[in-house]
């Protein structure tokens, strides 16, 4: 999803979903909505960015949400894919907050596949799609599935709960084996 306004309204139900559930209220769990940053000098842009920082209670480790569009124009807000979240509409048109599966401090120098997110057993996961018109643009980044928007409060905490959890499951082997 591109669109800033679109993204800033799911990332606050997100955010107000979560808040609904003990183990991610507290000072370990921050988020910051739709702040414009600047970007390099040198262009015409500004970046619109959506930050989660998410430590729920009973887990070892959290999850770091960071979701930016490059602000072109009011037509044209493309994701920057060097940020590891997303949101994202499915086929069936449910709502989707994501988070990539690469990480360098988690998993090691090599982004995982499709296969070895399988072979993992790593929860659901999406690849991102895009207009032709836009190009190579997600470059076949995968992302874990940490909530869908379409559910209840309750549901999106735990599935957001069960998403972290399992991707410190996965990236644990995964760091064994690379």
């Amino acid at each position: 999803m591109e669109a800033s306004s679109e993204v800033d309204t799911w990332f606050r139900m997100w955010r107000e979903a979560l808040q609904t559930d003990e183990r991610f209220q507290g000072a370990g769990n921050r988020f910051r909505t739709g702040s414009k940053v600047e970007a390099e000098p040198a262009e015409e842009t500004r970046l619109v960015e959506w930050r989660a920082l998410l430590r729920p209670k009973g887990l070892r480790g959290g999850l770091d949400v960071d979701i930016k569009l490059v602000d072109k124009s009011a037509s044209y807000t493309p994701l920057d894919r060097n940020n590891p979240g997303a949101v994202g509409v499915a086929s069936d048109g449910c709502t989707y907050i994501l988070r990539q599966w690469y990480d360098s401090k988690r998993i090691g120098p090599k982004p995982l596949k499709a296969e070895d997110l399988t072979r993992l057993g790593a929860p659901e996961w999406a690849d991102l799609e895009f207009a032709a018109s836009k190009g190579n643009v997600g470059r076949g980044r995968l992302y874990c599935v940490l909530s869908r928007l379409n559910d209840s409060p309750a549901a999106i905490a735990q599935q957001c709960f069960d998403a972290i959890s399992a991707f410190h499951r996965v990236s644990e082997v995964a760091r064994e084996e690379f």
